[in-house]
């Protein structure tokens, strides 16, 4: 009866060995855009995204709005400076569009709704 004892304690340790020798699963995380201002007019993008970036791949981008007052259009560099929604990589109008970013690299967003964009209605990020 001992020796059963002595043989699950030791394959209970080694057990809680393995497993804190494995990685870790890396879960992706949501990062609401713009914080409690939300995707609106009047939140800085920029310093959001100073104070977000690097995201890392995988990870997902949360645009929360009133839907019918703005929309989410992702576009290249040139476009995001320019503003331009033709083109466009993809569009959402949902109120709450919830996006992944796939791949590392630069990813662009504008709203497509009026001059949102040129009043600062943008977000460029970066995944790594």
């Amino acid at each position: 009866m001992a020796s059963h004892k002595v043989l699950l304690i030791t394959a209970v340790a080694m057990a809680l060995a393995v497993g804190a020798l494995l990685p870790a699963t890396a879960f992706p995380n949501n990062h609401l855009v713009g914080d409690m201002g939300f995707w609106n007019l009047g939140v800085n993008y920029d310093d959001w995204a100073r104070a977000n970036n690097p995201i890392p791949a995988g990870d997902t981008l949360e645009f929360m709005y009133t839907a019918g007052d703005h929309t989410v259009v992702q576009v290249d560099e040139n476009a995001y400076n320019n503003c331009d929604v033709n083109n466009n990589i993809g569009f959402w109008d949902s109120g709450d569009d919830i996006l992944q970013l796939g791949e590392p690299g630069k990813y662009f967003f504008i709203c497509g709704t009026g001059n949102h964009c040129s009043q600062g209605m943008k977000l460029a990020v970066v995944a790594t």
